[in-house]
C-alpha cells in the first residue's frame, strides 16, 4: 500500500482527484512505486503495456528508436504528470515508446485495467480524463506545429522562454535539466545544429552560455524573434 504522502499527491493529478474514494482506493490497491537510478529504463518500446505511470519526483525521457539506431526524444515528463495513459484507450498492446529516468526518479505503476473498469462505471469521470486528455492532444498539437513549421532557431528560443515567466523582461538564467543533447533530439536538431545556433545568438549578445546555465539577455527581443 502506498504511503498517505504519496497517495495526496497523486490524487491531485486530473486523472484522479475526480474520483469517488471507494473507486481511488481500488486503483491504490493494484499501484506500486518503482525507484530508478540516472538512465535506467522504465519500459522498452513495444514491451507488453498493462500500466500507465505518475512520476512522483525525477524526470523522465520517453524516447523513440529508428531503424539506423538514432535516438529521438518525444517528450520529457516531469513530477506531478502521467504518462503512457494512451494505451487504455487506444488497446495498444506494447508501449510506443522507450521510457528512461533522465536522473533518479519516483514512478507509480498504475494498472491500466483497474482504471478503465472505473470509468466504464463513471460517466463523471470520463468528462473530467476526456477534457484532460484533450488539453494534452491540444500541447501535442502545438509541438507538432513548432517542430515542423520552424526553424533551429525558433525552435530553441521557444524551447528556452517556456522556463521562464511570460511577463519578464529582464535578464534572467535558465537552468538547462537535461543534457544538451537530450534539448537537441526534444526539438529536433542536431547537437552541432544546437551548438551553432547557441554560438550565433550569443554572438548576437541574445543569450550567454555558462554550461548547462544559459543566460537570457533580451527575453523581450527573443519573444519578439518567436511572435513573428
Amino acid at each position: 500500500m502506498l504511503d498517505k504522502k504519496h497517495q495526496e499527491i497523486m490524487r491531485k493529478n486530473s486523472l484522479f482527484e475526480g474520483l469517488s474514494d471507494k473507486d481511488f482506493s481500488k486503483i491504490i490497491e493494484k499501484t506500486k512505486l518503482c525507484e530508478l537510478e540516472t538512465d535506467e529504463l522504465l519500459f522498452r518500446q513495444k514491451q507488453p503495456a498493462k500500466d500507465f505511470f505518475f512520476l512522483l519526483s525525477g524526470r523522465m525521457k520517453l524516447s523513440l528508436l529508428s531503424f539506423d539506431g538514432t535516438e529521438k526524444v518525444v517528450d520529457i515528463i516531469n513530477e506531478g504528470n502521467t504518462f503512457a495513459e494512451a494505451i487504455m484507450f487506444k488497446g495498444i498492446l506494447g508501449y510506443p515508446v522507450n521510457a528512461t529516468a533522465l536522473a533518479k526518479a519516483q514512478v507509480l505503476r498504475i494498472n491500466a485495467e483497474t482504471y478503465t473498469s472505473i470509468l466504464h462505471n463513471s460517466p463523471e469521470t470520463c468528462i473530467q480524463v476526456m477534457g484532460a486528455l484533450s488539453m494534452r492532444l491540444h500541447w501535442l498539437m502545438n509541438e507538432l506545429d513548432r517542430l515542423s513549421l520552424h526553424n533551429a532557431t525558433y525552435r530553441l528560443i521557444s524551447y528556452l522562454l517556456e522556463n521562464i515567466p511570460e511577463e519578464t523582461i529582464e535578464s534572467t538564467e535558465v537552468q538547462l535539466s537535461i543534457p544538451k543533447h537530450v534539448v537537441a533530439s526534444r526539438i529536433s536538431v542536431t547537437p552541432e545544429t544546437l551548438s551553432r545556433t547557441l554560438k550565433r545568438l550569443c554572438q548576437d549578445e541574445l543569450l550567454e552560455v555558462h554550461d548547462s546555465h544559459i543566460v537570457l539577455v533580451n527575453p523581450v527581443e527573443l519573444r519578439r524573434m518567436v511572435s513573428i
